[in-house]
């Protein structure tokens, strides 16, 4: 099975297009090596894409590290990725993409409707 296919067909909703606080969602997150600034770029039910913040933060994170995600905010949907583990799969500069430890339960659908 090739899963960087699989992981690619995946459709992603895009943050971009979004303004303020809604793209930058609130997140709180960590890795082993500590705290992480960080807005998220896209996001699917199998994962997301970051941008970390901090130059500092760029070494903060490694592939294959475990980052846990605390609380996200889209839209007063408090809670929303509250205690929600990830893996980074992929990683440039500081962009990277990590794939949730389970998959998230909302459709894309119900993801959609959480932003608007």
């Amino acid at each position: 099975m090739n899963t960087l296919y699989d992981r690619r067909s995946i459709n992603r909703i895009k943050l971009s297009g979004m303004d303020g606080i809604f793209r930058q969602c609130d997140v709180s997150a960590s890795s082993k090596k500590g705290e992480l600034d960080i807005t998220i770029v896209d996001i699917s039910q199998r994962g997301m894409g970051l941008s970390i913040n901090s130059s500092d933060d760029c070494n903060k994170i490694d592939l294959q590290d475990e980052i846990f995600i605390r609380g996200c905010i889209f839209n007063d949907n408090i809670g929303f990725l509250s205690s929600q583990k990830a893996v980074t799969v992929w990683k440039d500069e500081s962009l990277c993409g990590v794939e949730f430890k389970p998959q998230l339960e909302f459709s894309e659908t119900d993801l959609l409707e959480m932003l608007k």
